[in-house]
């Protein structure tokens, strides 16, 4: 994968995590929706900083 791919990647994934962040803190959703999203959130928190880590060791 290119830098360049990786790099949109990164952004879309970071595009994500601040929407779904932001859906969880200002709606209402049942626990069971709210423990998926956060469970989402953690998921896309860890590829985020594998995907930091694989960009910058380029």
């Amino acid at each position: 994968m290119s830098t360049e791919e990786l790099t949109k990647i990164i952004a879309v994934k970071q595009m994500d995590l601040e929407e779904c962040e932001q859906e969880l803190n200002n709606r209402y959703y049942p626990s069971v929706v709210r423990i998926a999203m956060m469970n989402y959130i953690g998921n896309l928190q860890e590829q985020l900083e594998t995907d930091t880590k694989a960009l910058q060791n380029r």
